[in-house]
């Protein structure tokens, strides 16, 4: 009886094979036919992923780190500060001072701000002025007298 097992299996397998064979050679052309077809729609959309990665998130990194740049270093100094003060190396008269003159620079520097502000108005408004005084100047307007002749000389006297 194992003798007939053994060839029912063989005529099963010798049965199913040729179906298995076409079976594959059919989902290996479907696949290369799905490849060839997605193939260049995946480039597609890397490329677009590539190129909005390059022109959206780069630039908005590159601006949060220019931002956060002066944040950084200012807590970096705050911090530094203020290990100084707790190790006692700045006393409280430092501090204190250190304060006064940075309000005071921030004073001077809004103060030369709005002096510098009033100068380009009042440089302008002069301009505008003297433009304005030019173009209703009757010098410009007037005409030129007509050449008159010099008398000669004949020699008697």
């Amino acid at each position: 009886m194992s003798h007939n097992g053994k060839s029912g299996v063989r005529h099963a397998t010798d049965m199913v094979t040729p179906y298995a064979l076409t079976a594959k050679e059919n989902a290996v052309h479907y696949a290369q036919q799905a490849g060839a077809h997605v193939a260049p729609m995946a480039r597609k959309a890397a490329t677009r992923a590539k190129h909005g990665y390059a022109s959206q998130v780069v630039p908005r990194v590159a601006r949060a780190k220019a931002a956060a740049g002066p944040a950084r270093a200012q807590a970096t100094v705050r911090s530094q500060a203020a290990m100084a003060a707790l190790r006692g190396d700045v006393s409280v008269r430092d501090i204190k001072a250190a304060v006064r003159r940075r309000q005071r620079r921030a004073r001077t520097g809004r103060m030369m701000r709005r002096v510098g502000m009033i100068g380009l108005v009042a440089g302008g408004a002069f301009a505008a002025w003297k433009w304005w005084s030019g173009q209703n100047s009757p010098d410009w307007m007037a005409e030129d007298s007509p050449a008159t002749e010099v008398p000669q000389d004949s020699g008697e006297h």
